[in-house]
């Protein structure tokens, strides 16, 4: 009898391939202590994490979701230029009210590299037609040092699965294979997700596809026309995206987002980062802390490694390939803008690099403005992952083209060898006081309580405390942002309270004038820092250890029904 082929049979394949490499790098080490961890590094996971909870509640009670009253209360915050995921959050929603946002947040982090990879590998199965080459090139990206990097718990920055579509739709179209409507619809569809799941890679992708397209016109003359008669689908698409994503972009742009939360000089790539590994990688575990590279440790994802050479064979072998011309030109250009505006090795800057991306050069005029700059809230680390594609993409081409031998196979082994993930660096242990998830505590904090939680931002569990309880209670912090909304920054006298700073000489003083202007109904510590904030706190209120954090209810006294111990 003959076997019955589906025709889609190999890509679901290789998804569930991922998917099961995913979750045995990253999901594994959730089973030893089922529900006590979260797959990231320290407390960039709570972000997210919050996020889950938030999008499914906002809905479900029919609040508005893009502006949050219940964080940074009364005032609240915009949540367009946070980091939320609202595709992920919902549509993972199921996993959020059956198992909790922790549990959905660490589906999300399992499944979004696996899903990155899968798009790559349709790319390159488009180019190749085959296989085996073709898993490897979705490989090489879903799993790349960019994404290892941010798995610490920055989820909209794995979650790049729409790059390799939007190449493979360009391409495809440039090809004569799909219809000027079918690449507007198609492409508007994904750039629209694209917008709801990250507007910096938004606006990265845009720019990368106005640079291929112009490379295009430059390395593949035979295929001009076709590269200039896309540009009106592509106009197209991006209207359909505005329109998808009309919400968001309204909030962004009524909260207009000026100055960069970080500052982009201070995160670019270390040039040595793409020859040797940083500690992402297990190859780079522990020895490579002391080459001190640029930026954080999230954003070391710049490293190669044999893929450098495997880039280099690609180049020289088809050099008179137009097609492979631009893919090396386009390799060439991503991996020189994430340098940024200087180029460091080993941690030591060495020359000033021409460049837009990584300071303020480049600003457009604004209404009631002076200027607003168009980069500066892009991070040029970040343009690694154009390079890490590029990177995949040709490594499975020249794999493709080869007919055997040891190099043919060596090369990409190499290549996944030292791309394997440090398997001690991927999950944080959580806890959640009783306080939060018993009933017996209930009455100790009235609904809608403004709470001021301490620690308020990096070090704290504050937005666990707030999801764990079902949004019941508001704070007067939290965190959201690598900083505060701006009105929390004044008068500056209290915007050290807001940010988190360690307490000074006249912090009670302070605390009592910011309880004031934000309605600030009790504060709560964790007992872990509390001799960080309760020499301050002493002095304006009454303690009460309850259910495994510190109390203090600013009225002067415990409600009714709170038990006093």
């Amino acid at each position: 009898m003959r076997a019955i082929r589906t025709p889609g049979g190999p890509r679901i394949v290789a998804l569930a391939g991922y998917c099961l490499i995913s979750f045995l790098y990253f999901g594994l080490r959730l089973l030893v202590e089922p529900g006590q961890h979260y797959i990231g590094v320290s407390d960039d996971p709570q972000i997210p994490i919050w996020s889950f909870a938030w999008w499914p509640h906002a809905v479900f009670h029919g609040i508005n979701p893009f502006v949050a009253h219940v964080i940074w209360s009364p005032p609240g915050v915009d949540l367009a230029w946070a980091n939320t995921l609202p595709p992920v959050a919902l549509a993972l929603s199921p996993v959020t009210w059956a198992a909790g946002p922790v549990a959905a947040y660490n589906v999300a982090a399992i499944i979004l590299p696996a899903l990155s990879a899968w798009t790559a590998f349709l790319l390159c199965r488009h180019l190749t037609h085959r296989l085996w080459p073709s898993l490897l090139g979705g490989y090489l990206f879903g799993f790349s040092s960019y994404v290892l990097g941010h798995l610490a718990g920055q989820p909209q920055l794995t979650a790049v699965f729409c790059l390799p579509l939007v190449a493979l739709f360009v391409l495809r179209f440039v090809e004569g294979g799909l219809s000027g409507k079918g690449l507007a619809l198609r492409l508007g569809l994904v750039l629209g997700l694209q917008f709801y799941l990250a507007l910096e890679v938004a606006f990265s992708v845009t720019l990368a596809l106005v640079c291929a397209l112009v490379l295009a016109v430059l390395f593949v003359p035979d295929r001009r026309r076709r590269v200039v008669a896309a540009l009106r689908p592509i106009l197209a698409a991006y209207g359909i995206a505005v329109v998808i994503a009309a919400p968001l972009v309204y909030y962004a742009l009524t909260n207009l987002r000026r100055t960069g939360f970080t500052p982009p000089q201070d995160y670019v790539a270390d040039l040595l980062n793409f020859v040797l590994p940083s500690h992402v990688e297990a190859a780079g575990a522990g020895w490579t802390q002391a080459l001190h590279y640029a930026a954080n440790d999230t954003e070391q994802g710049a490293f190669l490694g044999p893929l450098l050479v495997l880039v280099w064979l690609f180049a020289w072998q088809r050099r008179r390939r137009p097609g492979s011309r631009f893919l090396v030109a386009c390799f060439v250009l991503a991996a020189y803008a994430s340098l940024g505006p200087k180029l460091i090795v080993a941690g030591h800057s060495l020359i000033p690099l021409p460049t837009v991306f990584g300071h303020d050069s480049v600003t457009l005029p604004v209404v009631g403005t002076k200027s607003l700059s168009i980069f500066n809230n892009t991070l040029p680390a970040r343009f690694a992952v154009y390079t890490s594609l590029t990177a995949a993409v040709a490594a499975a081409v020249w794999t493709a083209s080869r007919r055997g031998g040891a190099l043919t196979w060596a090369l990409p082994a190499a290549s996944v060898l030292l791309l394997f993930p440090n398997p001690t660096t991927w999950t944080t242990r959580y806890s959640i006081p009783a306080f939060f998830t018993s009933a017996r505590y209930r009455p100790c904090l009235p609904a809608g309580a403004n709470v001021l939680p301490e620690p308020v931002g990096s070090g704290g569990e504050s937005n666990l405390w707030q999801v764990a309880d079902a949004f019941r209670f508001r704070m007067a912090g939290g965190r959201l942002q690598t900083s505060p909304p701006s009105v929390f920054l004044h008068p500056p006298a209290t915007a050290q309270i807001s940010v988190g700073y360690p307490p000074v000489r006249n912090q009670a003083q302070l605390l009592r004038a910011y309880a004031r202007r934000w309605g600030v109904t009790d504060a709560i510590v964790d007992p872990r820092q509390a001799s960080i904030w309760t020499p301050a706190l002493d002095r304006i209120a009454t303690p009460h250890e309850l259910g495994g954090i510190i109390l203090y209810p600013l009225s002067g006294q415990l409600p009714p029904g709170c038990p006093t111990s």
